[in-house]
């Protein structure tokens, strides 16, 4: 992934909305109903080479596959591997206080299934990250500079499916790290930028999963990062984003930890891109952290500049201020323009609606490109 050398670059979290006709096939996956899996690889394929022109034609730098494959960000680990079974139920702190809106947020919660780990973590389906490559790649025609590919991270898995199988959350992190690598190398191998996606860092400490055995969010984290170094320690560092997120439910989020609570253990991943929120009204302050917190020479930031939780566009003037409020601080080469999370993070689960998603995109670059001509 590139610096901002001469224009503040563009980019997002990298699910993006799913076809409708898509979308039921991947609901069909997820209540394991029988499919038609030729038909669905083909409209998987079909469905990435139209969001990646889609992409182009906003405008968008970094762009990624929309993960219109994967029934979600994280539990797409359901399709590939083995050891994961029934379901567990999400909890969040900020809910529970204000119980009355969760309807609204989380909707009927049928499409986030979070299944419980009873029994080894190994991969099952092995080629499933070579079709991802391979439709990716034949979108892009070959020119794949500034493309990633997300995947979800040893921590998350060990936050988000509560471990019914190892005997201590360690051993659990480390067989999730064991089988995830594969699929991250594949993913650098093949020429891609590989996106980390670790909400756990920042959601560990407000929410939880019925059955879980974390139990300390601050060593949770650590050793989630610990066990990633290790897992990607032969990758350059220049490769990997690493994604902190408290969750894109369209909850009030005042239990939220603050980033100032984590930023110190976040900054030991070996990833030379952090990407934080910075848009939504419980995180749009934090880019005061970093006048407290001194950025290291060998990273730089991704920040989110568009709440993905609401149907309301950003004016591009004010996506354009929040982008020059970081580049004052950090320097305008180490700040890329994104969103807070994504906007499909699970299939049928959109806290914004696709028309106005791909609107905030447009208003993204604009304000990207308005900061870049008082920057440069």
């Amino acid at each position: 992934m590139n610096l901002s050398t001469d224009r503040i670059l563009t980019t997002h979290a990298g699910s993006l909305p799913r076809p409708d006709d898509l979308a039921q096939m991947l609901f069909d996956v997820l209540e394991e109903k029988p499919i038609d899996e030729e038909a669905f690889r083909a409209r998987v394929h079909e469905a990435v080479a139209d969001v990646v022109a889609r992409q182009r034609e906003v405008g968008i730098d970094e762009i990624s596959d929309g993960e219109l494959g994967k029934v979600g960000f994280s539990n797409y680990v359901l399709q590939r591997m083995s050891g994961f079974a029934g379901h567990a139920q999400f909890m969040a702190a900020d809910l529970a206080d204000t119980p009355e809106i969760i309807a609204e947020a989380m909707g009927s919660g049928q499409p986030v299934r979070l299944p419980i780990l009873d029994g080894p973590i190994e991969a099952r389906d092995t080629d499933a990250v070579v079709r991802e490559i391979d439709d990716f790649s034949a979108a892009l025609g070959g020119d794949r500079a500034g493309a990633f590919v997300p995947a979800v991270t040893p921590g998350h898995v060990a936050f988000n499916f509560p471990n019914h199988h190892y005997g201590t959350h360690q051993e659990y992190i480390e067989a999730a790290a064991a089988a995830l690598s594969p699929e991250y190398h594949a993913i650098v191998d093949a020429g891609f930028d590989l996106q980390l996606d670790s909400p756990d860092a920042a959601m560990a400490w407000h929410c939880s999963v019925e059955g879980s055995d974390l139990v300390d969010p601050a060593a949770h984290l650590a050793a989630g990062i610990e066990v990633l170094n290790d897992a990607l320690s032969d990758v350059p560092p220049e490769k990997l984003r690493y994604h902190v997120c408290w969750g894109n439910y369209r909850g009030p989020h005042h239990k939220d930890h603050g980033l100032h609570e984590i930023v110190d253990i976040v900054l030991r991943t070996r990833a030379k891109f952090i990407y934080v929120e910075a848009a939504n009204p419980q995180h749009e302050h934090e880019w005061a952290v970093w006048k407290d917190v001194v950025l290291p020479d060998d990273k730089a930031l991704i920040v989110g500049v568009i709440d993905v939780k609401t149907n309301h566009v950003e004016h591009p003037e004010l996506v354009a201020q929040r982008i020059e409020r970081f580049a004052e601080v950090v320097g305008r080469e180490r700040v890329i323009a994104g969103t807070d999370c994504g906007f499909a993070t699970f299939v049928g689960f959109n806290s914004c609606n696709p028309a106005a998603a791909w609107l905030k995109l447009a208003s993204l670059v604009e304000g990207a490109r308005i900061a870049s001509d008082r920057l440069w």
